[in-house]
């Protein structure tokens, strides 16, 4: 006789028991609090100026990133170390996966606007285009443009 065994599901906390499992989920952990302070930095900034568009804040959201970024990456380039032109390919330093994390949750909040802000000019974009590539098409074909009545 055969005996029919189900396969069992370990628990939840199974999965993170190794040092592995462990490290992805602290910087998933990292890359969500990043994204936190952004949208935070964004929502005090829109609460600030509520004289200037939500874009607008957006954009200040996106310059206060690239000063930081760039102010983090020469630190870490060229006083914290190591130097990357003679020891490449060395492992990553704590705080250079900290500023991966940072700038991770910002290129998330970065899509997140870019889905906000640039969908409808876009999909506006592409209508003009089409109506445009429409009549050209009309014009070779027949000589001139239908107009509706």
């Amino acid at each position: 006789m055969t005996q029919c065994c189900f396969l069992r599901v370990p628990p939840l906390f199974f999965w993170f028991r190794s040092f592995h499992h462990r490290m992805a989920l602290a910087l998933c952990l990292q890359v969500l609090c990043s994204l936190g302070g952004w949208l935070s930095l964004y929502i005090s900034l829109c609460r600030l100026t509520k004289h200037r568009s939500y874009e607008w804040s957006c954009r200040l959201v996106t310059f206060t990133h690239g000063v930081l970024s760039i102010g983090l990456s020469a630190y870490i380039g060229f006083i914290d170390g190591p130097w990357p032109f003679t020891h490449p390919g060395s492992p990553n330093t704590p705080l250079q996966v900290h500023v991966l994390c940072l700038t991770l949750g910002y290129f998330i909040f970065d899509l997140g606007c870019i889905w906000r802000f640039a969908w409808r000019k876009s999909i506006k974009k592409y209508h003009a285009w089409r109506s445009r590539r429409s009549e050209e098409w009309q014009r070779k074909r027949n000589g001139h443009v239908k107009t509706h009545s």
